[in-house]
């Protein structure tokens, strides 16, 4: 089982997220050419919801000296699913306004 206290910093850290400034939006092109990515909310979305992750396997690294178990990994899942909804509306702030047209 994940501890407490790291299910606490997941949770702290996507609210925190969720509470900071969202990246100006004219930094979109950039992103999409260095990260060759058409979708820029569902890649900010699944690169936020892989850092959760990574913080979590990074603190049972650090503390245990291994990897996340199977049900360890399905934990922290179940830790972000309850702020999947708010992530998603968080990063639709990204989407592109312009919709174009085929001639």
């Amino acid at each position: 089982m994940v501890d407490e206290d790291i299910r606490n910093i997941i949770e702290a850290v996507i609210e925190n997220d969720m509470a900071a400034p969202k990246v100006p939006k004219k930094r979109v092109p950039k992103l999409k050419r260095i990260w060759k990515c058409h979708q820029v909310p569902d890649f900010l979305y699944g690169h936020r919801v892989g850092y959760y992750k990574g913080l979590a396997e990074g603190m049972i690294l650090e503390r245990y000296r291994r990897q996340l178990s199977k049900e360890e990994d399905n934990e922290v899942f179940e830790i972000v699913q309850p702020y999947i909804e708010v992530l998603r509306k968080y990063f639709a702030y990204y989407k592109d306004t312009h919709r174009r047209t085929k001639n």
